[in-house]
């Protein structure tokens, strides 16, 4: 399947020519190649269905442990996409599946606020993959907003949305089970997992086991190839400062801008498991890879083991 590299979003699902199913990281600035992350793959242990061959979901950090996110990150050329799925054409195909659900519920309440071109699904559902072989919906449905200017209102309309749907924020005794989790990803002590954590504003609790988070994207956001793989100036600058631009952290890439004594700092977190990592105005410390760009210096995070985001008290 041919096409320009604007047509892949973040969030879009790619099925390639050898089964396998990506999600896309980013907007990525290429006209032949998008960065993707393997979420599901053809295996004969699988325990889901997807045109008749069964499929296994992968757990990448969470089972291999690699040393830096770019390990898990693949650039695939355009030319190998046999199926190319948008979360917001698949919500408007796929809410059948789901509808007599609180997740169908959810959907509503976000399309009568933000209109059905701005709310997707993505993942297991784009897919039919979130439903058991008797049609029921195996866990979750997972939602994305587009757009950063619908930020400000779904912070203000998602508590109520919760209370009317039964949701709850996410409790103390979850966010200490998903710290575990993440602790042993993010190797780095100086790691404020905790607070990070904390700041998940857009997640919606049902039930001990089952939490979904709406992520958040905008196709104007636009990721340089320059920035996935260069060649850092230095491979561990710290340096701290206050948060500006958090909205975007809230986005892939994760970005934000760090006011210092220096100057203003971009930073880049390619670790797309901290989905809303910073507040505006959060004084931060943070280590990664000091890359050389056009503009102003940018600080990179994506080894698991040396780099962190520590936010101060």
């Amino acid at each position: 399947m041919a096409g320009a590299g604007h047509l892949f979003h973040d969030l879009d699902h790619v099925v390639i020519d050898d089964g396998r199913i990506y999600r896309v990281l980013g907007n990525l600035d290429s006209n032949t190649h998008f960065l993707g992350y393997n979420v599901y793959m053809p295996s004969e242990d699988g325990d889901r269905v997807y045109r008749g061959r069964t499929y296994k979901k992968r757990f990448i950090e969470d089972e291999d442990l690699p040393a830096d996110v770019l390990d898990t990150y693949e650039l695939i050329p355009i030319e190998k996409v046999i199926d190319h799925l948008d979360p917001i054409q698949s919500a408007k195909t796929m809410c059948g599946t789901f509808e007599g659900t609180v997740w169908f519920d959810l959907y509503v309440e976000l399309c009568e606020v933000f209109g059905d071109d701005s709310v997707g699904i993505f993942g297991s559902s784009m897919f039919g993959l979130h439903l058991t072989p008797e049609g029921k919906v195996r866990k979750d449905v997972d939602f994305v907003l587009e757009g950063v200017e619908n930020i400000p209102t779904l912070r203000q309309t998602l508590p109520e949305i919760r209370k009317r749907l039964g949701f709850t924020e996410v409790s103390p005794a979850r966010q200490l089970r998903q710290h575990e989790r993440y602790a042993r990803v993010f190797r780095n002590r100086k790691n404020s997992i905790r607070e990070i954590i904390e700041r998940r504003w857009t997640s919606l609790q049902l039930s001990p086991e089952v939490v979904t988070t709406i992520r958040l994207r905008d196709p104007g956001s636009v990721t340089p190839l320059a920035l996935i793989k260069p060649e850092p100036e230095a491979l561990n600058f710290i340096i701290s400062g206050q948060v500006s631009g958090a909205d975007s952290s809230n986005m892939f890439p994760r970005t934000f801008q760090l006011a210092t004594e220096s100057g203003v700092v971009d930073v880049l977190l390619m670790w797309w498991k901290f989905s809303t990592p910073v507040r505006e105005g959060d004084r931060v410390t943070v280590c990664g890879s000091l890359l050389s760009t056009d503009s102003r210096p940018c600080v990179r995070l994506t080894n698991f083991v040396d780099h962190w985001l520590k936010i101060e008290e």
